[in-house]
């Protein structure tokens, strides 16, 4: 007897992992998901378990639909909830013997979640509980029920969305604003949108200088330079100026965009009327630099070269390129991106607000702390007969790499084989490159006095910018990010102001970026 109540004494308790969801908090206090782990811890003790993991989804339905592809292929309409996920995983590899969560319908809303339960808890062996009592999973009677409970759970959810798809239409016909963020340029009050005092007269402004002739790259300049932030608290890039430009709430329009059966919102407007607060600024000034803002893109089409309808936009394009194929990357939206011709090309990419803040800073601190002395290079014909040569390996190392790829593709060689002999390949035809590159004449920049350029910068085209950042600076390679770091956005802590949040952000962001981007200056 001694001895069974000794081993009764060391049994160890029961590991529990705790899950709590709630799908409405825009305000980020996650008072709902707090109330729910401490009732749901309160639950585990009262049980004698450990809670070993808590996994909380604040903010996060679990009744809308989202598109995903496949593996296979194939497009589906899946629930996406990530915590969920993580969790099942923990308990199927033995982690923790039970689930606690507070109620059925926190837990799941959508058929196939609770399946994916119910899998789970064959596979892994361990027991689902809720605070309410209304989840549990012991015996077919018990799935049974929680079958027919998520059903009407999922049928309920889906009478509120109609009804409440309903009702912004009703808002949209009546011109009121429909809620959530303010657009730049008003502010709420009393559930009505009024023109703010401070940001209106700069949606105006933003307005008048595209007019102007001023370019969206200045803008956003201007007004990083002032401290002018975003509704996000962010700062300004080109596409969130065109956002707030394209934004038919500023000439006094109320929009109605449903949406889909996919789950998708509809690209284009279904209804448009005239809107409850003021406008601010008129039809025509809107649809007038609508039309400039098309016209800069038409101009900018890169399919139809030769016609000398490209102009440079941004003064690092072609110095930014790829560490790994040597492909300048091209500005795309809010990136730099890799966009390799040939079949098995990479697809890196970068953000292109932060780099070209990076590589404009270190241009700049270049230029104001050494003196150059324009003067000619003498090149002793040597140079030319290198260049001829290095120009014949160049083609002969890109004919070897098109000859591998035909390889690869008609089955000659394995997947480990191309992979190895084309970073080889790729490797040599970069180091020739720079060969090649420093075999060049030294650009003469007649039209540009390299003393003054740190002092001229602001102001200046950006093809300007880019012919004296040319005189000092070879290239820019953007390396893949490094293996274990994660080059995402750091989300923002619990209890965390949300000054210390964009610091720490600044500040991880430039760490990626110190391990990501190479400065290859000219001797």
């Amino acid at each position: 007897m001694g001895q069974n109540e000794q081993q009764e004494q060391t049994t160890e308790p029961l590991r529990a992992v705790v899950y709590v969801r709630i799908s409405d908090d825009p305000e980020g206090t996650e008072r709902g998901v707090d109330r729910q782990e401490s009732d749901c811890r309160a639950y585990a003790a009262a049980h004698g378990w450990e809670v070993a993991a808590v996994f909380r989804e604040n903010d996060t339905s679990a009744f809308k639909q989202r598109t995903i592809t496949l593996p296979s292929g194939e497009r589906v309409r899946r629930v996406i909830p990530p915590q969920f996920r993580a969790m099942l995983t923990h308990l199927t590899d033995g982690h923790a013997q039970v689930m606690v969560a507070y109620d059925l319908d926190r837990a799941v809303r959508d058929p196939r979640d609770l399946e994916d339960l119910i899998d789970a808890k064959v596979l892994g062996g361990f027991t689902v509980r809720s605070v309410t009592g209304s989840l549990r999973l012991d015996t077919d009677s018990d799935v049974a029920m929680a079958r027919v409970l998520v059903a009407m759970a999922n049928k309920s959810s889906a009478d509120t969305a109609r009804r409440v798809a309903r009702a912004a239409k009703q808002q949209a016909i009546e011109g009121a604003w429909h809620g959530g963020r303010v657009p730049f340029g008003y502010r709420a009050e009393a559930g009505a949108l009024v023109t703010d005092p401070v940001t209106g007269p700069l949606v105006v402004e933003m307005y008048q200088r595209v007019l102007a002739g001023d370019s969206l790259y200045r803008i956003r300049k201007d007004w990083n330079a002032r401290g002018i932030l975003t509704t996000h608290g962010c700062a300004w890039s080109d596409r969130t100026l065109k956002m707030v430009l394209y934004n038919p709430s500023n000439k006094g329009v109320r929009e109605y965009r449903p949406v889909m059966p996919d789950g998708s919102r509809a690209k284009t407007s279904k209804m448009q009327v005239k809107a409850a607060w003021p406008a601010l600024v008129d039809e025509d000034t809107w649809q007038q630099v609508s039309d400039v803002l098309d016209a800069r893109k038409q101009a900018r089409s890169f399919h139809q070269p030769g016609t000398g309808a490209a102009k440079r936009m941004y003064p690092f394009s072609g110095l930014i390129r790829c560490s790994k194929c040597g492909t300048a990357m091209i500005h795309r939206g809010g990136v730099y991106q890799c966009i390799q011709p040939t079949r098995g090309g990479c697809h890196r990419s970068i953000r292109s607000a932060e780099i070209e803040r990076l590589v404009e800073e270190a241009v700049l601190a270049t230029f104001e702390q050494i003196t150059l002395h324009p003067k000619e290079r003498q090149r002793s014909s040597g140079d030319l007969v290198a260049r001829v040569g290095l120009t014949a390996m160049l083609d002969a190392d890109r004919e070897r790499l098109a000859r591998l790829d035909d390889d690869y593709y008609d089955g000659l060689i394995d997947k480990a084989m191309w992979v190895r002999q084309r970073a080889r390949i790729a490797e040599r035809i970069e180091a020739t490159r720079r060969e090649y590159t420093a075999a060049m004449p030294e650009h003469a920049g007649s039209s540009i006095d390299v003393t003054t350029v740190a002092t001229e910068w602001e102001g200046r085209t950006p093809m300007w910018q880019y012919q004296a950042a040319s005189l000092i600076l070879q290239a820019v390679l953007v390396h893949a990010l490094p293996q274990g770091m994660n080059g995402a956005t750091p989300a923002r802590r619990r209890n965390e102001s949300v000054e210390a949040f964009h610091v720490r952000r600044a500040a991880y962001r430039a760490e990626v970026l110190s391990h990501r981007v190479e400065f290859i200056w000219r001797a």
